[in-house]
């Protein structure tokens, strides 16, 4: 099994545990900018402090109703029927109706009105302009509005004295006193002066029309109303706002125009019975002038001044049968309508009076009707008519219809059968008194007639003062239990505002090394090679101060290390091991690697030789600071010297050789093939334990493959910010295609100065652990 899938298999069985490490190197990178995230913290924490001690307070404006239900409707009543018990309306759903009225755009766009709420008063207070509601030294009233002005129009007043002021519009300024009536393009107008007019004298005041209907969508959001109890019927309204007597004059103009909404609803239904009376008595009061009329004619003509006793009798007994045959009939027109109401498809336009009728069951009916009816109107006003709400109360609406129906039907049937027997026994009394003298019989049956339309007239003229002092006395279904008033200041939240402040300061530094590290586009987590290459480091090496040798620390101990696992890969037994340092670029630190390597291999008293073969561009020689000019591996190759001539003595220990690229050439890839590469290497074995090749980049030219037939290991060199992410594909195909020997990713550690990310270490530990003299320049 060879090396490379080995370490495939190593990698899939410790992925798990090196999740761990990975959270841990994600830590390390953010903490590593932890002044980054400190200066944020406290940017944003002055921040927080600023923006308390600047906002404008926010108050919390409460008021609270106790909702009065229909009386009686969760106690059935022993009259009531099945279906009327069963179908009561709840108390909580005649709440949450009331809610919704409430909040309705109606109620809303009343208390805009009513307040001018659509109209803004402002003050220049700085650099911005303040509302100034509850001190507005003027109001505008408009005696004719423009309904297509432009809400975007200003106009600036400036208070001259308590008597005038200028108005400035589109830049035209002119002086009008106060109650002057004035044409502008909001239509016609005037203002009308406060008593604290004269305080603003000389400060430009901005007015301003607003859009009624956005206004009255923002109150709908911000009005909320709901139960304080849910087994209640007391509703919360509140309100938050930055001026509180806006807000209590707000909640208050909402609580009076519910009121007087409510009392309008229920005089509406008394007032068409009121009607109903009227037409009635205008009608009787007519009919009952003619009979008492021809009763007059009648007794003067006929010189008549009185009945016998059995006339008398007959006609009494006649009277009371014709009142009580007036009241049936009154309760059948009643009947009448009723059925007429419930038939008809549209119940919303009048509720049909009931006076007369005495079944408790009926009447609880039509009543509960009429209300759902109104319910209905109110849940249109706000909803349209697909939302499920409709469903259930259309259902009640039918139920309680089917249910009066039946009561009408047996009603009916009663009354039209007592209306039979009384007109039976009318029939044997009028049979009666025709037996009597006819002046007798005549008079009779004029009494009669008067005597059914007094009663009529009485009756009705008792129902009318009942409904009028109802009328007079309607109250609404509710009662303010708090008035509107504000609580303490609500926001800003201090302890909200600063943990806010705190967390930002945390995150948003975060995310910025995030995103930086996105879009650069590079490798900046050895966790990053691992997951693509799915093959584990061979080796990590921490940034380095400078590209020259290291003299000791924490990249010591990294290539001792690095020594180590070299030394376990090559294996024993063999006289010498040529260590192959490349990358997919330039500018990833190979041959700061590859020097510093061969430097540490040299401490251990073995020869150790490094080859600078990247002919096109050198770095070896700067980084021993050796001659430019000396011959080198090119001058070798194409046969100008021999061996000998272009090894050097690096000048840092004895142990330790350098052989430079040498003299310039055009050609370099075809040099190396020319087959003098193998002699050199096979030479230097004799001599060399160690053979450490500095390469050119494999992804840029093809020098590395040809160096690598003649390689044992390869350190395939990643640099920290350096590589690009695109590069990791080019890296796991040499390594499944084992394009380069015992191929080992080495892991380079960034500048970080340069690049602002990376890890940073405690050297204090390594710096007394060095060798005497060992890696010093």
């Amino acid at each position: 099994m060879s090396t490379n899938h080995s370490q495939f298999l190593t990698f899939a069985t410790e992925k798990e545990k090196d999740s761990s490490v990975s959270l841990k190197s994600l830590f390390a990178k953010y903490l590593y900018n932890w002044r980054v995230i400190l200066v944020t913290v406290v940017a944003m924490l002055i921040v927080a402090f600023a923006y308390t001690q600047l906002a404008d307070p926010v108050y919390q404006v409460k008021a609270t109703l106790l909702v009065n239900t229909p009386k009686d409707a969760d106690k059935p009543d022993a009259n009531q029927s099945v279906l009327d018990k069963i179908d009561l309306p709840k108390s909580a759903d005649a709440v949450e109706n009331e809610i919704a009225k409430l909040k309705s755009a109606r109620l809303i766009n009343q208390v805009i009105s009513d307040l001018q709420l659509d109209i803004s008063y402002e003050k220049k207070d700085g650099l911005f302009y303040k509302d100034i509601y509850a001190t507005r030294p003027f109001r505008i009233l408009f005696i004719k509005h423009n309904a297509d002005a432009d809400i975007k129009a200003k106009v600036f007043i400036q208070v001259k004295d308590s008597k005038s002021f200028m108005l400035t519009t589109d830049g035209d300024s002119k002086q009008y006193s106060f109650n002057d009536v004035m044409h502008t393009d909001w239509g016609t107008w005037k203002l009308i002066p406060a008593q604290n007019a004269p305080s603003f004298t000389g400060q430009p005041l901005r007015v301003s029309l607003l859009d009624a209907d956005k206004l009255t969508e923002y109150y709908q959001k911000n009005i909320d109303a709901g139960l304080e109890d849910k087994l209640a019927t007391a509703v919360d309204l509140s309100f938050n706002t930055t001026d509180r007597q806006k807000g209590k004059d707000i909640i208050n103009q909402l609580v009076k125009v519910y009121n007087d909404d409510e009392i309008a609803d229920k005089n509406k239904e008394t007032q068409n019975t009121i009607n109903f009376i009227d037409q009635r008595l205008a009608s009787l009061t007519g009919e009952l002038s003619g009979v008492e009329k021809s009763i007059s004619d009648f007794k003067s003509s006929n010189r008549l001044t009185d009945i016998t006793s059995d006339a008398k009798f007959e006609l009494e007994k006649l009277q009371t049968n014709d009142s009580r045959l007036s009241e049936i009939n009154v309760q059948l027109s009643v009947i009448d309508g009723i059925e007429s109401f419930v038939n008809s498809p549209h119940t919303a336009d009048k509720a049909p009076a009931v006076i007369g009728i005495n079944d408790p069951s009926l009447v609880s009916s039509v009543e509960k009707l009429s209300q759902l009816q109104l319910q209905r109107d109110q849940l249109a006003a706000t909803t349209p008519e697909t939302n499920p709400d409709f469903e259930e109360i259309n259902a009640q609406i039918k139920t309680t219809k089917a249910s009066i129906k039946d009561n009408v039907k047996n009603i009916k049937a009663s009354l039209l059968n007592a209306q039979s027997k009384l007109r039976s026994q009318s029939s044997s009394s009028e049979s009666s008194i025709a037996n009597l003298p006819g002046q007798e019989q005549k008079f009779i049956s004029i009494k009669r007639q008067q005597s059914i339309k007094e009663n009529l007239y009485v009756y009705l003229l008792q129902k009318r003062e009942e409904v009028s002092l109802s009328y007079a006395t309607t109250v609404s279904n509710y009662k303010v239990l708090d008035s509107a008033h504000s609580l303490p200041s609500k926001w800003p939240n201090k302890k909200v505002i600063f943990l806010a402040a705190f967390i930002l300061g945390i995150i948003l530094p975060a995310i910025g090394i995030y995103l930086a590290q996105i879009f650069k586009g590079v490798v900046l987590d050895p966790a990053e090679v691992e997951n693509a290459i799915e093959m584990p480091i061979f080796s990590e090496i921490a940034a380095a101060p400078a590209s020259g040798l290291v003299k000791g620390g924490l990249i010591v101990e990294q290539l001792r290390n690095l020594r180590t696992q070299l030394f376990d890969l090559h294996g024993e037994g063999k006289k010498s091991n040529v260590t192959l340092v490349t990358s997919s670029i330039s500018g990833e630190g190979k041959s700061f690697i590859a020097g510093n390597t061969g430097n540490i291999l040299a401490n251990t008293g073995k020869k150790t030789v490094i080859l600078e073969l990247d002919l096109r561009r050198s770095a070896i020689k700067d980084i021993f600071k050796l001659s430019k000019k000396q011959v080198g591996i090119s001058d070798y190759l194409r046969g100008n010297v021999p061996l000998a001539k272009i090894i050097q003595p690096s000048g840092v220990k004895e142990s330790l050789d350098i052989i430079s690229s040498g003299s310039a050439v055009s050609n370099p890839t075809e040099l190396l093939e020319n087959g003098k590469l193998g002699e050199l290497i096979a030479e230097l074995k004799n001599t060399y334990s160690d053979i450490i090749i500095d390469s050119p980049p494999v992804h840029l030219v093809a020098d590395g493959y040809i160096i690598a037939r003649v390689s044992d290991v390869t350190l395939y060199i990643v640099r920290q910010g350096v590589t690009p992410k695109s590069e990791l594909v080019f890296i796991k195909n040499l390594l499944k295609e084992n394009k380069l020997p015992a191929m080992q990713i080495v892991f380079n550690g960034v500048n970080v100065k340069k690049f602002g990310f990376g890890y940073e270490y405690d050297n204090s530990y390594y710096q007394t652990t060095s060798l005497p003299g060992e890696l010093s320049a």
